[in-house]
This record gives structure tokens, sequence and C-alpha cells, in this order.
């Protein structure tokens, strides 16, 4: 029997945009993956592909499919769902690899790369200096950049170009070129990748052994049913498909409170979820999920419900926004509070004002009190 995945990329982003029949048919093209003999006998080579390991699939008459294939096995990986010319296009521009020094699968737009670095080189005289020309050939040797994208990169003038890139550089080098250009130290960039130092056992030619090596880029599944239950519900995607930095922060042993930043998009959110699932199934006690933001806690509850499978487990965390946590605190100590009214409030300052004759007026004593006294606590 053959072994099918898909690009997870392909099932956060395109899929759900895909019109409705043609995820009906995508579907049903799937469900023609139920062995080796049969699901050859869908697929096409791509005439004047740059790569022989991807194979087209018909969704429809306006619609193909694009699927990987590893020489001389029987996984079957769908990668892209487009219209007919679209997807013989993209497959003829597109090159599938394995990184070396971290031994994943990468895609990369060679067509574009290939057609971009000569007019990035005459944008200006190499006297003027480019955006990695403090980088030695030998950072770029550590890190295993490859002839065509090394060539790309010398020919970068700026970050602009280097981050408008990112749709068809090879995934794994392009986050290494971020962190050069950024001159973040070279170990640390190695940890951003969730990898140690390069690994000359990773052949580059073994595309199947990368592919299982790729659980962040390709999820495998156990026959067309775990599929279709995937891309019906995207969100799954996210029990099984965190980045190697992702795991490392949620699975982590931190002997303290530990802070995670990163930009809209990056999964904090996800983390955070992934991170309470952990220490409620390796612990005892309690755990708090919390947020400043009050439309979020049902969206968290809504994630942790999807993604814990275990009851007791998942009875163990509490998903509470963080006013409902400091109210439920102040009572346990002091019983429930008495919010005093604007009325009440004027009142008091007025009457402060009366008996120890202070020069202000009842307004900015409030905002003093509310934006110096409590937010700084002073207590005397």
């Amino acid at each position: 029997m053959s072994t099918l995945g898909f690009d997870i990329e392909f099932a956060r982003r395109d899929y759900p945009k895909l019109e409705p029949k043609v995820r009906e048919r995508t579907v049903a093209a799937i469900r023609k993956f139920d062995g080796v003999k049969s699901t050859g006998g869908h697929l096409e080579k791509i005439a004047g592909a740059r790569d022989n390991r991807l194979r087209s699939v018909r969704i429809d008459r306006f619609y193909r499919g694009i699927v990987l294939i590893p020489e001389g096995d029987d996984l079957f990986t769908l990668v892209k769902v487009l219209p007919h010319d679209d997807a013989y296009e993209w497959a003829r521009r597109h090159v599938v690899s394995v990184n070396p020094a971290v031994g994943r699968v990468e895609f990369r737009d060679a067509a574009t790369i290939e057609e971009v670095t000569p007019s990035l080189a005459k944008l200006q005289p190499e006297s003027a200096g480019r955006l990695l020309d403090h980088v030695t050939d030998d950072v770029f040797d550590r890190f295993r950049i490859d002839d065509d994208v090394r060539r790309f990169a010398r020919a970068l003038t700026d970050d602009a170009q280097l981050e408008a890139a990112h749709g068809f550089l090879p995934e794994i080098q392009w986050q290494v070129l971020i962190g050069l250009a950024a001159h973040v130290a070279l170990d640390d960039i190695w940890a951003e990748l969730g990898a140690g130092e390069p690994d000359d056992s990773f052949d580059p030619d073994d595309l199947l052994a990368a592919i299982r090596r790729s659980p962040d880029r390709i999820l495998l599944v156990d026959g067309p049913q775990e599929l279709l239950e995937m891309l019906r519900r995207p969100f799954d995607l996210w029990r099984v498909a965190l980045h190697p930095v992702q795991y490392q922060v949620a699975h982590g042993d931190f002997s303290g409170p530990a802070r995670v930043t990163g930009g809209p998009g990056t999964g904090k959110t996800v983390v955070a979820m992934h991170r309470a699932r952990h220490l409620a199934a390796v612990g005892e006690g309690p755990v708090l999920l919390t947020t400043f933001t009050s439309t979020l806690a049902a969206s968290l509850q809504a994630g942790v419900d999807l993604l814990v499978e275990s009851a007791e487990v998942r009875d163990r965390i509490s998903v509470r926004h963080i006013d409902q946590v400091a109210h439920e605190v102040f009572r346990q100590r002091h019983g429930n509070p008495k919010i005093i009214d604007d009325a009440q409030l004027r009142k008091l300052w007025a009457e402060l004002i009366d008996r120890l004759g202070v020069p202000y007026s009842a307004t900015f004593l409030a905002e003093e009190w509310k934006h110096v006294v409590l937010a700084q606590e002073v207590g005397t």
C-alpha cells in the first residue's frame, strides 16, 4: 500500500481558499490514492518539469494537483492544487531539494532565482557594497548555502530584497540569510533553526528520508481518510505540525519564568496552547492559560478542546481572561469587591479638597490617583 502525505503550507493556506466544488473534487482525487497500482495510474509526467519527481493528478477539467513522489518509493505527497496551466507552470519552475545542513526538505522557485539574480547584480556596482559583504564564504559553507542561493545572496543590496525573496528561496536557507543579514550570532542562527551543527551524514539525494525528517513541512497520514480529516479541520495540523523551535519551547524544561517573543503570525498562541497541554500532561496540578484579550479567551478554549484528547489532562487546564483571574484572587482574599461609581468618586474628592484645602481640582486628583499613585504602586 502507498503512503500519503501533504504539504502543510498548502493545507493551511491554499486549500481553504479553493472553491467548494474544487475542494470536493480534490477529495475525490485523494480517495483514488488507495494503493500503488491504482495511484500510479492516476499520475502524469509533466513536460518540461525541472524536477521529475513532481507529477500531476487530474482534479477536474480545469484543475490539476501536483504530487511529489520520491524515486523508487510509494510515498505520494500532495503539494499544490491549481488551475491546469498554473499547476504545470508551477511544476516547471520549482525544484524540491534536501537541505544538507539539517536534513529537511525544501521547495524553491528555481526559475525566479535564475531570473532575479542577474538583475540584482546590475542594480549597483560591487564597489558600493552589498547586504552580505560581511559574510565570508566559510560561513556560507558552514550553513551549506548552495551555489544558486549563494549567488543570489551575494547580489543583494538591501533588507527589502531579502524579505521579498521569502516566497521563492528555499525556506531554511532563507532563514539563515535573514539571520546573517541581521548580524545574529552563528550559534543563535542554528538555535533558531532547531538544529545543531551541520551533519554531513544527511544524504542530499535521499528525499524520502528528508520528508520523514520534516514534520513541520510535510505531514504523513495513514491513508486517504486521515488525510481528508486533516484537510477538513486545518486547525488539527497544529496538533502535530510544530516547527522544531516551537516544539522546543512548548516542551522545554525551564527553571523559572520564560518569555517567548515573535511577530504576528509566528505561532505564539499555538505554542502557548501546546505548552499548557505539556504542563498538564507531565504534572499533577492545575495549569492556567490566560490572555489580556477577552475575545481570545474563547478561541483559546476552543483550541485547547481540540488539541487535548485526554479529558483528564484537559480538565487540569483553565483558560480564562486575566480580569477573571484577578477578580477571583481578590474575592478569595477580601470577598466580593465593592466598585465605586463616578458620582461617589467625585464626592470623595470634593470632601477631601474641602477638608485639606488642596489647591487642585477633583479631576486632577482623580487622574493623579489613577495614573501615578495606583499605576506606580506609590504606598506613602
